[in-house]
């Protein structure tokens, strides 16, 4: 492909990713149409990280105390020049025409506030994976965009996206508050902000590093940040009874989604003397699934399975 008249800017935010850094950055130096620029924004690593970085000269590097991965790409966003931007998380990689779809895409479709594709799943290894409950990422994504986001399909992981970088300075880049779902929160302010295009080509292979039950301790805050992600949509309802439907049914998908864990988190909180977090998961199971007190008895006595990862 010819070289673009507009630039791109990828941005790979870092905590601690020593063991997969150097793929994140190969992908995207192997890419079909080169990015402009590439920041690391190392976010107060305590690893090789800056070694890591250092080998590659084509590499801008910024360093912050750790702060979390919304100031981490907000910051690096705001040092950037491209009039485009991927946000590649560490541990992602980028297949090789990513950067090439999204700039066609946006040839093609220039009104748009940001372009998307489809996702592969990986293990830790790096090796394709299949599961049924991850497939969802891999499958054409059609419009409208916005409705589906607020019903809670996902466009996770952020690199499927190119984003122009007026739309993401005009609705404030990431919000710094949320830890958790702040990329679909940004998905949500994109598509009800700007129209959008998905090519439906995949673009990126997001790893899945470990997936199991045991190590699915945040349920209660994913749940607690999703709904409280789709709540920050309510003043776009209010002209709109598909999108007031839209949300309502976004609430039951969440809900469904993580209610299952909630009380195993309960437990490991109330092991670890974290008192506030014990009391918000059991709030919500009580909620969302009182029958979980049921389902555990059941689980520890043999008659029943773990719940299936997310």
């Amino acid at each position: 492909m010819n070289r673009p008249n507009h630039s791109v800017s990828v941005i790979i935010p870092c905590h601690n990713g020593e063991q997969f850094l150097t793929e994140a950055v190969e992908s995207v130096l192997a890419q079909t149409v080169v990015a402009d620029e590439i920041i690391v924004v190392d976010d107060g690593s305590t690893d090789a990280t800056p070694q890591i970085v250092s080998r590659y000269p084509q590499l801008r590097y910024l360093r912050q105390a750790q702060q979390g991965v919304s100031r981490s790409r907000n910051t690096a966003a705001a040092a950037s020049q491209g009039d485009y931007i991927v946000f590649l998380d560490h541990d992602d990689r980028l297949l090789p025409q990513a950067l090439e779809l999204g700039l066609a895409a946006f040839a093609a479709r220039p009104q748009s506030g940001f372009v998307f594709g489809l996702c592969r799943n990986i293990d830790v290894k790096g090796e394709l994976i299949e599961h049924a409950q991850l497939s969802a990422l891999e499958q054409h994504y059609e419009p409208p965009y916005y409705p589906k986001l607020l019903q809670g399909d996902s466009i996770h992981p952020p690199a499927r996206l190119m984003i122009q970088r007026q739309a993401f300075e005009a609705i404030g880049g990431f919000d710094p508050s949320l830890t958790v779902a702040e990329d679909y929160d940004l998905y949500l302010r994109l598509a009800a902000a700007y129209p959008g295009f998905c090519h439906n080509q995949p673009v990126v292979e997001y790893r899945n590093r470990d997936d199991s039950v045991s190590h699915r301790v945040r349920s209660t805050q994913h749940l607690l940040a999703s709904l409280q992600v789709l709540d920050k949509q309510k003043p776009k309802l209010q002209d709109s009874p598909e999108y007031e439907i839209a949300y309502q049914q976004g609430r039951v998908h969440w809900q469904k989604v993580y209610s299952p864990y909630l009380l195993f988190d309960l437990i490991k909180y109330l092991k670890a003397g974290q008192m506030k977090l014990t009391l918000s998961s059991l709030l919500l199971t009580l909620r969302y699934r009182p029958q979980s007190f049921l389902e555990y008895g059941l689980i520890r006595l043999g008659l029943r399975k773990m719940p299936g990862a997310l």
